[in-house]
């Protein structure tokens, strides 16, 4: 169970650095976000395909990346939402005190 929770975390660094990348994108352009977390899913299904066909351990990390691409996708989609919705306060509260 360690060595799970140590992969996911190794594999979800990266693909959260991704998923704020993701997010910010989509914050400023709504079509930007979809198409950069398809991008990154292609990246892991090609990763997965390559860890699949090797040798010992390798086929062992391809759930672990799953389960961090999911986390990944899930807190970009999140943190998008919350942002629109801290603008859309933040908009109110303008309009209110003006």
């Amino acid at each position: 169970m360690t060595l799970l929770l140590a992969a996911t975390m190794m594999f979800l660094l990266p693909l959260g650095f991704l998923a704020l990348v993701a997010a910010a994108a989509g914050f400023f352009c709504a079509r930007l976000q979809p198409i950069i977390l398809a991008a990154m899913a292609w990246g892991v299904g090609r990763f997965c395909a390559g860890l699949a066909a090797g040798e010992v351990f390798a086929p062992m990390l391809v759930p672990p990346l799953l389960l961090a691409f999911a986390f990944a996708v899930c807190a970009s989609s999140a943190l998008r939402r919350g942002m629109e919705h801290g603008y859309r306060l933040e908009a109110a509260d303008r309009a209110a005190t003006e």
